[in-house]
């Protein structure tokens, strides 16, 4: 398969990259009703309009894009991602046919997957770990603080709050025989009203080797809730204590993703690093869209007009949203373009950016945070390196610097816009 040619997409952008990663939305409801989720209670209401379960008809298109995908692109490997809403609404039985009929085509058209869920871990029960171990499908569960806080947000619809109920699946996770090899990190919400240290506290008494940190989907035309620390200060608490913890079990990717672009990573995520990222979002009618932050900004935005019943996986690469997905530093505000943290921030997270009168071309609306953080982690790397090291990668940096700016001025689109 790594041996085709890569064939060309009448429209596609320049820099596109070919699409590896499916988060895919088998329900588009949810057992919860958080107070900040993007899917439900910001600016896009299209959930309304949207099946409440992918009908399988819809399933086979899309494994069968997915494997043209592939092929065009030469793409021997992909990640599946179960989301919602809540994924695991879809039931046992359901779900086990699901993967079994995604991975089952996959297989016939030479693509191997692997597959990850998402879940808010109210359903998950020892039935659920055992299948999702029989079907080799890992899961990530959603903590968002100590009781207090995370009940406050993360609520059911009639307004009691999921805390213990996920307590319960992560105990649960650790203690089957077959859950650790299922189980291995957790993702929470930044919330500054809680005490950096609280919640490092909380990471350690839930004992699971990896956090990933979230901040709250907002931009300049939904702002960010205030709490009582910045966001920028909060991270950099946080990241002290990870970072003087110094150990190689705990994982907080976003900051070990600043870490490696710091480095001169050549990849990062879509939520920092600004690198292109090879992923897009399957609906549950089969609607092809860029990841559902988006749904943050203004309704129906994710809406590209591209299906898996009708189209393939390219012809979404011909909407304006992806082209500014993958277009890369030429399609960073001014102000971004001419940072000197920008190859490592990448503009922040693009929903972030949004404002209704500029639409994408802005900073990020956490820029100030994203820079005290940056220049902190970077400090606190420098202090840590030898002199010599330190003096041989700042050599490095700078001829990279001005290779890059070289490459700027050739790129017609930058010369355009200057």
């Amino acid at each position: 398969m790594a041996s085709i040619m890569r064939l060309p997409v009448a429209g596609e952008p320049e820099h596109a990259v070919p699409i590896s990663t499916y988060v895919v939305k088998l329900v588009s409801r949810c057992n919860l009703n958080c107070s900040y989720c993007y899917m439900y209670n910001l600016a896009d209401q299209t959930y309304r309009s949207q099946p409440a379960v992918m009908r399988d008809e819809v399933t086979a298109a899309m494994c069968r894009r997915i494997v043209s995908h592939a092929r065009r692109h030469g793409i021997a490997g992909v990640h599946i991602i179960g989301h919602g809403g809540e994924p695991l609404l879809l039931g046992r039985q359901r779900f086990r046919a699901w993967v079994e009929q995604v991975r089952g085509t996959l297989d016939e058209g030479g693509v191997s997957s692997c597959f990850t869920v998402q879940s808010n871990g109210v359903s998950i029960d020892d039935a659920w770990i055992e299948l999702l171990a029989e079907l080799s499908v890992r899961v990530g569960l959603s903590i968002d603080g100590p009781k207090r806080f995370h009940d406050r947000h993360r609520v059911d619809h009639q307004g009691r709050g999921s805390f213990d109920d996920v307590m319960t699946a992560i105990r649960r996770l650790q203690a089957h025989p077959l859950g650790p090899g299922i189980f291995a990190n957790v993702i929470a919400v930044v919330n500054t009203d809680i005490p950096p240290r609280e919640m490092f506290e909380l990471w350690q008494f839930l004992d699971i080797p990896g956090l990933e940190i979230n901040l709250p989907h907002a931009n300049h035309a939904h702002a960010p809730p205030s709490g009582a620390m910045s966001y920028g200060d909060w991270m950099i608490e946080f990241f002290d204590l990870w970072f003087e913890q110094n150990r190689p079990d705990r994982h907080v990717r976003y900051f070990e993703n600043i870490l490696r672009l710091l480095f001169g990573h050549p990849k990062s995520t879509d939520n920092i690093g600004g690198k292109p990222v090879g992923a897009v979002i399957i609906e549950t009618d089969g609607g092809i869209e860029p990841t559902d932050a988006f749904k943050c900004c203004e309704h129906g935005i994710t809406k590209l007009g591209s299906n898996v019943l009708r189209n393939e996986i390219d012809d979404a690469y011909r909407s304006a949203i992806l082209r500014k997905m993958l277009g890369g530093v030429s399609e960073l505000c001014a102000q971004c373009r001419a940072c000197e943290l920008r190859d490592v921030c990448g503009g922040g997270y693009m929903p972030h950016r949004f404002s209704r009168e500029r639409r994408f071309d802005n900073p990020s609306v956490y820029c100030p945070d994203l820079l005290k953080l940056i220049r902190h982690i970077r400090m606190r790397v420098l202090a840590s390196l030898p002199p010599d090291l330190v003096a041989a990668a700042a050599r490095r940096a700078t001829a990279r610097e001005a290779d890059s700016r070289v490459d700027e001025r050739r790129d017609p689109k930058i010369a355009e816009r200057e």
